[in-house]
């Protein structure tokens, strides 16, 4: 099992290798077909862990990310624009011409607004892109939707886990401390939740 050490000297050695990997998790995570098996959260939580801990700059890992979810969007919503209509057909499943239709008036009500709030609405995000180029969503309307998106998509988890870096210590001393409370704690809520759903 690696040590806090050991990840740190590695991180040190490697840090450009580290921001590519970032950057490329990012990327992927939303180019459209490779983003349903890429999950972006993997990437962002430890990347932002990690710089909360100091070992990797804060402002290039949110570059990073920033970068790679901009052109990993922009890259799906390219391929959407080119080539998305040859995936629509009558019989298909899930990309039928039906769907195709709920889309095109979907786009039409919502338009970009659809594209930031998709950002934070998990794997709708995957899909979101690549149907804007589809539904011919103009580019310069779409980029900062998309930009905005991304930032308060991404941030969120750039946030919580630098938070949860820069504090790991004190967080493992309360989790340490007051375990049995949480426990209670998480028993109490997941039983209200169920109670109040019943209800």
């Amino acid at each position: 099992m690696p040590t806090f050490e050991s990840i740190s000297l590695f991180l040190e050695a490697h840090a450009l290798l580290a921001y590519g990997v970032l950057f490329l998790g990012a990327y992927f995570e939303t180019l459209i077909g490779i983003g349903f098996f890429v999950h972006g959260e993997i990437f962002f939580i430890p990347g932002s862990v990690a710089a909360g801990a100091g070992l990797l700059n804060i402002w290039l890992v949110a570059a990073a990310f920033y970068g790679g979810g901009i052109l990993g969007d922009s890259s799906s919503y390219l391929i959407g624009r080119r080539y998305g209509n040859r995936f629509f057909r009558k019989e298909a499943w899930i990309f039928n011409l039906k769907n195709y239709t709920r889309g095109k008036l979907f786009f039409e009500k919502h338009g970009a607004r659809a594209v930031f709030f998709a950002r934070f609405l998990g794997p709708i995000s995957w899909v979101t892109p690549f149907l804007a180029g589809v539904y011919k969503l103009p580019y310069k309307k779409f980029l900062p939707y998309n930009v905005l998106g991304v930032i308060g998509g991404i941030g969120q988890f750039i946030v919580a886990g630098y938070f949860f870096g820069s504090n790991f210590e004190a967080i493992f001393a309360l989790l340490r401390d007051y375990s049995l409370y949480i426990v209670l704690l998480l028993i109490l809520s997941i039983s209200l939740y169920y109670y109040l759903k019943k209800k």
